[in-house]
């Protein structure tokens, strides 16, 4: 004979029974995007071109099963991601060699930082932002976007600034990526005689290397064609600025999880 209690154990196994998948499911599928949360977060401290990674777990995991439709035999992603990540933690790669294989591995790395840089340009467009120019091979501003930063320095005198400076293909990648990071010295210093001070402004840069803006970002971040010429070349000879309140070291969006992966694995070799 059924009673109130019997069906409040039955339904209280059943909840367990259905935490207790849910938990499996979670778990497994933490473990198939393990890997590229690990090699992620380890590219990102060893490479300046990952500042900040607006992207949720969902969006990795779908990215992952895409480029996995790109392997010549099962698993040869896996090795792939594996092989990466003993080569930056047993010092194979340089910070520039870990940006070179990024340009050009256009199969696995390349393709899902390529998806996660416009995730964060898309993130970035939504933020108050500014854009100025160089001329070419040039590290200094004209005073037309000396006048542009103080009027976004004053505007975001409370907020963290994220600099993004950039290069393009014209040169050797170390001269490129030297100029890259002399124009962000020149943006930082003009922001700083505005009044900000060096903990509100965070700065990275590339040369030729992803992440390159493209036109599609140029008109996301409504910027006048005429400034940049309407080629991509020139776009790319700029410093992009965005603002975060004081205290977030990365703007919304951010996928936490990569701290916690790379903290799970730290210290570690793998095997394959």
């Amino acid at each position: 004979m059924r009673t109130f209690f019997s069906d409040l154990r039955v339904g209280f196994a059943a909840l367990l029974a259905t935490i207790g998948i849910g938990l499996l499911l979670i778990y497994v599928t933490y473990e198939r995007y393990s890997l590229s949360r690990a090699f992620l977060g380890d590219a990102q401290i060893m490479s300046a071109t990952l500042p900040v990674l607006a992207v949720t777990e969902g969006q990795v995991a779908r990215w992952t099963d895409e480029l996995r439709k790109n392997e010549a035999f099962k698993g040869e992603m896996d090795a792939h991601l594996l092989k990466q990540i003993n080569n930056i933690r047993l010092g194979r790669y340089t910070a520039d060699e870990v940006n070179e294989h990024l340009v050009a591995c256009q199969r696995f790395c390349g393709r899902l930082l390529n998806k996660i840089f416009v995730a964060n340009m898309t993130e970035v467009a939504r933020l108050p932002h500014e854009v100025v120019f160089f001329d070419l091979d040039k590290d200094r501003l004209t005073p037309h976007y000396q006048k542009k930063l103080k009027e976004f320095a004053k505007k975001n005198n409370n907020q963290t600034l994220y600099l993004m400076g950039r290069a393009s293909n014209i040169g050797s990648t170390r001269h490129d990526k030297e100029l890259a990071g002399r124009r962000v010295t020149q943006v930082e210093k003009i922001l700083r005689s505005f009044g900000l001070s060096e903990f509100q402004i965070r700065a990275s840069w590339s040369g030729y290397e992803v992440p390159q803006l493209t036109l599609e970002t140029a008109n996301s971040y409504q910027i006048d064609p005429a400034e940049y010429k309407g080629d991509s070349f020139s776009l790319n000879q700029s410093v992009v600025l965005f603002t975060n309140p004081p205290g977030q070291d990365h703007f919304p969006g951010i996928m936490n999880t990569l701290q916690k992966a790379l903290g799970d694995l730290k210290g570690t070799t793998i095997d394959f």
